[in-house]
């Protein structure tokens, strides 16, 4: 990520092509489906506790947000809004340009929220020092059975992807990689070698959304975007904090699923800090849909208001 960001900077010309991110989306899913046991859905019952408190915080931060980029900053409502909104980048761009916000404010300062989290969050969580691991990824499975996983996990993804359903790609190939390993069908998991290539995609992908802005444009808007971060972190935290003492989770787990990143993002760094991604990602996924289903009536109203 930071190495893609020094490239663009400095001039450099690329893009990843569409089939490789797709790729890096599916083996997260896959990761992320042949990491669930038994033991994590007899936890899931702690999960609707958590989200209602997510969902709550993720109020608290969009709010936030737009408060501190109106009052303080001095940006327009409707770019200090969608500036602030956790996740959903693709659909939070398009609606903001149907609602005339500044998109480079937007975008500027979602980019630097991101590179921030993903830069400063492993950080913050090793210090918590995690009493335990909380996740046991199987053994890599023999060539038919990783084979059988890959190609029918791919399936559901690219159909899931097509159908429009939000987050497909990781969504699709997590189901039934899971149903897959919970069943029987298939033994063990993919090798994990393949969550290396997931990496380096998703921090390129970070990394290259900053093409497009000069090194003072970066400048000027570092310091409201990184306000910004910590207003959000702090939020963030708060309820994370409070979930973890009402469900009985780890602060650290509570915190990573709370974090106003992105859904590829913090699924992958739950393998990174060995935190349960199975946990996670359905925060995540909660966190995504939520914004693909209330955003739009949400930005119609506004609109409907400043005609």
């Amino acid at each position: 990520m930071v190495g893609t960001v020094i490239a663009v900077l400095a001039g450099v010309k690329f893009d990843l092509p569409a089939w490789l991110k797709a790729a890096a989306f599916i083996l997260l899913g896959i990761q992320t489906g042949t990491s669930v046991s038994w033991e994590t859905l007899a936890r899931a019952w702690q999960w609707p506790i958590s989200i209602a408190f997510m969902s709550v915080a993720m109020i608290g931060v969009t709010w936030a947000g737009y408060v501190y980029y109106t009052k303080r900053a001095g940006w327009d409502r409707a770019t200090a809004f969608f500036a602030s909104l956790p996740g959903a980048l693709a659909l939070v761009l398009m609606l903001a340009d149907t609602a005339r916000a500044d998109m480079r404010r937007v975008t500027i300062s979602q980019c630097i929220r991101l590179f921030f989290l993903v830069a400063a969050l492993p950080a913050v969580i090793a210090l918590l020092s995690p009493p335990h691991v909380m996740i046991v990824l199987p053994e890599p499975g023999g060539v038919l059975d990783v084979a059988i996983l890959v190609l029918v996990s791919a399936a559901a993804a690219l159909l899931l992807d097509r159908l429009k359903v939000p987050a497909g790609l990781i969504l699709g190939s997590a189901l039934v990689s899971a149903i897959l390993g919970l069943s029987g069908l298939v033994r063990g998991g993919a090798p994990p070698g393949l969550l290396i290539i997931s990496n380096v995609v998703l921090g390129v992908m970070i990394g290259a959304r900053f093409a497009h802005f000069s090194l003072a444009e970066l400048k000027q808007s570092l310091a409201d975007g990184f306000s910004c971060f910590l207003i959000a972190l702090a939020i963030s935290s708060a309820g994370a904090a409070i979930t973890a003492v009402v469900a009985g989770l780890p602060f650290a787990l509570t915190l990573l699923a709370f974090a106003p990143g992105g859904l590829e993002a913090m699924t992958i760094m739950s393998f990174a800090l060995d935190l349960d991604p199975a946990y996670v990602a359905a925060h995540q996924v909660v966190r995504y849909v939520a914004i693909c289903l209330f955003l739009p009536p949400v930005v119609s109203i506004f609109l409907r208001r400043r005609a």
